[in-house]
Formats: structure tokens, C-alpha cells, sequence
């Protein structure tokens, strides 16, 4: 597990919600919005700039209105809406990488990690999300486990979802 995981949680979880969850996709829509209209305006003071025949302020601040607009313009994943440097620096701070493997079996599942590891019945599972890169586990009402599906060596994500809302008695959840 990785600072990565841990941000990637907090993603989804801000996500996961629905008042939450559509109040972040509603500011990436406006976001979005924002970027089309610098855009717009940056075209304009370019076009009015070229036609004037010379390089001058309006032409800058076209440029400028364009390289801001157009990048936002083009993001659509809202999870990128709650990207912030000192988040990821603090997340890098507080969770050092540390190497686990989660083995599945019909019984339950067993966690190894330097120095200890542990085995848990699917029954103290009381969620299973799933995103687009990863399936978060919880126990007792908190997110324990972040598991990457490219790190899964035994089956598919498919398989795992049908196995996991087998297992543990309820539906995945998905996080869009």
C-alpha cells in the first residue's frame, strides 16, 4: 500500500456519497465550464489581437485565457477536481509504502505484512467498494484495504467482485 492508495480512498469516498459525491461532480462540471469560457474568451482576444495586426496585450491575455481554459476544459474525471499537492504531500508523510499480500479462500482472507499479518471471515467485512483502479475493503465500518486490481496474481477483477459479494453477503458497491 502506497500514499497513493490512502488518496485514492479519500477520492472515492468524497465520491461515494450522494450529497457529497454529486456536489463534487457538480463543481468539476463547473470547472469544466469555467475552462470552456476561458477558452472561448482566449480565442476572441486572439482572433481580435491577429486581426488588429499586431502582438499586443489582448493577444497575451488571449494566450493566457487559453492555456488556463484549455486544460480545464478537457477534465473529466472528477476525482482530478480534488487533486491538491499539499493533500498528496501530507498523505505521502503520514502513510509510508509498505508491501502487503491478501490471500483469498472460501473461509476468509489473510493479510501479510512486514512484521505481522492477520486473518479476518468475510463476515467482519461491512463494505466492498469498487472504482476504476481499485476494490476498497472494510471492516467495522472503516476502510482497511485498498486493493490495485493491476497487483491481483490469482483471477480477474471480474471474478474477484463475483467472488467478494459472494463471500460477503452483500452487492459491490460501485464508485463512479
Amino acid at each position: 500500500m502506497t500514499w497513493r492508495d490512502w488518496d485514492a480512498w479519500r477520492k472515492a469516498f468524497a465520491l461515494h456519497g450522494k450529497v457529497l459525491g454529486t456536489g463534487v461532480r457538480a463543481a468539476a462540471g463547473l470547472q469544466r465550464l469555467w475552462g470552456l469560457g476561458m477558452a472561448v474568451l482566449g480565442a476572441a482576444l486572439c482572433l481580435a489581437g491577429a486581426l488588429g495586426g499586431l502582438f499586443n496585450l489582448l493577444t497575451l491575455l488571449g494566450a493566457l485565457c487559453l492555456l488556463y481554459g484549455v486544460p480545464a476544459l478537457r477534465q473529466k474525471d472528477p476525482r482530478a477536481f480534488l487533486a491538491s499537492r499539499r493533500e498528496e504531500a501530507a498523505l505521502r508523510a503520514e502513510y509510508p509504502d509498505r508491501r502487503l499480500r491478501l490471500s483469498f479462500d472460501g473461509e476468509g482472507f489473510s493479510l501479510w505484512e512486514p512484521g505481522g499479518g492477520g486473518s479476518y471471515r468475510y463476515a467482519a467485512l461491512t463494505d466492498v467498494w469498487e472504482d476504476g483502479e481499485r476494490f476498497y475493503l472494510f471492516l467495522q465500518g472503516e476502510m482497511r484495504f485498498p486493493l490495485r486490481k493491476a497487483d491481483f496474481t490469482g483471477g480477474s477483477p471480474g471474478e474477484f467482485r463475483e467472488f467478494i459479494s459472494q463471500a460477503a453477503g452483500r452487492p459491490v458497491e460501485q464508485i463512479r
